[in-house]
């Protein structure tokens, strides 16, 4: 795993997943909120770790002032997000509960979830120049690792990158047929093929809500 970062949240009932199929929550980015509740603002490293031109936040990964003075490692942030339970996280937990029957575990421990970008964002909206090829990368040798049958990515900041780009992407051409929604992945280390379907970000109040039926219904159909 070269150049991965991040370490993936891999609930324990992953291989179980959701009606049979294991899922990969793909979001865009993890970013330092240096003037939020969490004192980041103090760190002293948060122009060097969130540098958008280096894009190497691993320098820090025990190092970070408010993560080591809790005995984290800011590579287990998707972990750290499950644990902390964002809005976005719990609307989206929300919507997955209807393909759910067994509620004895929570939807999240059905999945996995990651990041694409490998090193914190200095600002909430995931630019353009903030992506790399080795972002790129990390996310091949993630689907190598977690073999997912499914990848479940979030808004439109990482589209282009992980879809239209995507060399192992074989079916764009019939895109339009499921209202530009499914594709599909066949990926070198993955013996089956990847389904890959993009919503709007759970955060997109308005996009969400107008498209989530939508959504459901072609996420629906990639399950059975």
């Amino acid at each position: 795993m070269g150049k991965q970062f991040f370490k993936p949240f891999v609930g324990p009932k992953y291989d179980e997943g959701i009606c049979g199929k294991k899922i990969l929550v793909l979001g865009a980015s993890f970013y330092c909120d240096r003037n939020g509740q969490n004192g980041k603002r103090n760190c002293p490293f948060f122009a060097e770790c969130t540098d958008p031109v280096k894009k190497d936040s691993s320098k820090f990964d025990t190092t970070c002032s408010v993560y080591a003075e809790q005995g984290k490692k800011i590579s287990d942030e998707p972990r750290y997000a499950m644990e902390t339970g964002y809005a976005a996280y719990n609307k989206f937990a929300e919507f997955m509960q209807q393909f759910v029957s067994d509620k004895s575990y929570g939807v999240w421990d059905r999945m996995a979830f990651t990041d694409y970008l490998q090193f914190f964002s200095p600002t909430t909206q995931t630019k353009k120049e903030y992506l790399s090829q080795r972002d790129f990368d990390a996310f091949i040798e993630t689907l190598q690792e977690l073999k997912p049958d499914v990848v479940i990515s979030w808004g439109t900041a990482i589209i282009e990158e992980i879809r239209e780009k995507n060399p192992y992407v074989i079916d764009k051409d019939k895109l339009s047929e499921t209202d530009w929604y499914v594709c599909h992945m066949n990926v070198p280390g993955v013996s089956h093929t990847i389904t890959h379907i993009n919503c709007y970000h759970p955060s997109s109040r308005k996009h969400w809500a107008n498209n989530k039926e939508l959504f459901a219904k072609h996420l629906r159909s990639v399950l059975q």
